[in-house]
């Protein structure tokens, strides 16, 4: 059996949303369209049965035509949300006045026709909503605009510099935040290689880590459990954070920070210096912008590895420039 939570809202009676639960046999359903049908026959709720109907999938963006293998792995368990919950209208279906309007932005260089069609045939409109700095920043001039800009580019090379003018607006280009892991096979994935598991010297048993991967691979999860630590699994670990713009960053960071912290993470690991360098030196600007104190560690993956391997001299690992204080090494 699927156990299944459905997002369930009214705008016009309800004042907060609420999940509802079901459970469907495995085998009677291969797409997610299988499962809204199959929830619709037991009890009538707001979604459109068509190709083009868009949603969330535990927590990937995907469409209604997807297969269950694909989104559900090697889990029985399935969360259906809308596209944007700030915007949902009826269960599912969401208001998409802001995708509409914002193609308002390139109307000299497409027709009210062909926007309409844009329009009617949902083009982009995946892509607009999965993206993560829109979530931050209701301004963002939106995934569907650029990828539209680029495409009026590709028909008519003069118009280059014209359309990068145009997208490089307040809250334009410069703020795109990468679609990889958010929208389910989009680009396909390549499988995943495990990192190789260092010499363990050091245990952490009793520490819970979290883990920020950005859009790096291989994995690290293994090395962390390996450690004998408690490992955190970040909603936010794939977040892409547009470090050219200060206070997008800022929020980013803060929301990675914050939801290690309030799940009890002794400390958080990133990828690299570059990472460290937003998440440990600039943590107190973060707080300021989150409005929260944090005070959570943060270490690299090349750090980490040192300790699991014995080494705990703070100035041969560099802890000791670390703006955030590392409690456990004293």
């Amino acid at each position: 059996m699927i156990d299944i939570r459905l997002f369930k809202f009214d705008s016009k009676t309800d004042y907060l949303p609420y999940y509802k639960n079901y459970s469907i046999e495995r085998d009677t359903v291969t797409t997610l369209d299988d499962i809204l049908n199959k929830i619709n026959a037991i009890e009538k709720f707001g979604y459109i049965s068509d190709g083009y109907f868009f949603l969330r999938a535990n927590n990937t963006y995907t469409s209604s035509k997807a297969s269950l293998d694909d989104v559900l792995q090697s889990s029985l368990e399935l969360t259906l949300e809308p596209l944007s919950i700030n915007r949902a209208v009826n269960d599912l279906i969401i208001d998409t006045k802001d995708y509409q309007k914002k193609f308002n932005l390139l109307d000299a260089y497409i027709s009210e026709s062909e926007k309409e069609t844009l329009i009617k045939d949902k083009m982009y409109m995946l892509e607009y909503y999965a993206s993560n700095t829109l979530h931050f920043e209701n301004d963002y001039v939106g995934e569907h605009v650029i990828l539209l800009g680029l495409d009026i580019v590709k028909k008519d090379e003069s118009l280059k510099n014209e359309i990068f003018e145009v997208l490089s607006c307040e809250n334009g280009i410069q703020s795109k935040s990468s679609l990889k892991h958010r929208i389910l096979n989009y680009p396909p994935l390549q499988k995943i290689e495990k990192e190789k598991l260092p010499e363990i010297v050091q245990s952490f048993s009793n520490f819970n880590i979290a883990l920020y991967c950005g859009l790096n691979t291989p994995s690290f999860e293994g090395i962390i459990t390996q450690s004998d630590a408690h490992y955190i699994d970040l909603a936010s670990k794939y977040f892409d954070i547009p470090l050219n713009i200060q206070k997008l960053s800022y929020l980013m960071a803060g929301t990675i920070l914050l939801e290690a912290f309030d799940n009890n993470a002794d400390f958080l690991i990133v990828y690299n210096a570059n990472d460290l360098v937003l998440f440990d030196a600039q943590q107190k600007a973060i707080e300021k912008v989150m409005g929260r104190e944090i005070n959570l560690p943060v270490l690299t993956r090349n750090e980490f590895v040192g300790l699991l391997q014995g080494e705990k001299n703070k100035n041969t690992l560099g802890l000791n420039t670390h703006k955030i204080k590392i409690n456990f090494l004293g």
